[in-house]
């Protein structure tokens, strides 16, 4: 009984320890925004030759309680992000933006949405 009590509470501390890592590097909070301008181009060439454009993007952003942060993005597409469209960002503290998503405007807490909607 005491060695399945053991292994019980060292499974419980690794599977933890990996959980907290996981969320350090990879978790992030929600924040919402609407692309109102179309980013600053950059035209580059990568290492194995081929061109690609790339847009920066510094928006305005809100969690769900409508609280603001100005977050920067930068996209490697062939355009920019479509102007008026609504934005998921995950944010992580340490990296930035790690993933963003389209999601309609019904979507959005309203306290956020409020927020963006007054910002224009």
């Amino acid at each position: 009984m005491k060695k399945l009590i053991g292994l019980l509470i060292i499974f419980l501390l690794l599977s933890g320890g990996a959980w907290y890592g996981y969320n350090y590097y990879y978790g992030g909070k929600d924040y919402y925004t609407k692309i109102t301008v179309t980013g600053d181009a950059e035209n580059g060439i990568s290492s194995t030759g081929e061109p690609f454009t790339s847009y920066h993007y510094t928006q305005k952003a809100y969690d769900k309680d409508g609280h603001d942060v100005t977050q920067k993005m930068t996209e490697y597409r062939e355009k920019p992000l479509r102007i008026g469209a609504y934005l998921k960002l995950k944010v992580n503290k340490r990296k930035g933006v790690l993933s963003w998503e389209e999601v309609s405007q019904k979507d959005i807490p309203e306290k956020a949405l409020n927020q963006i909607e007054a910002a224009k």
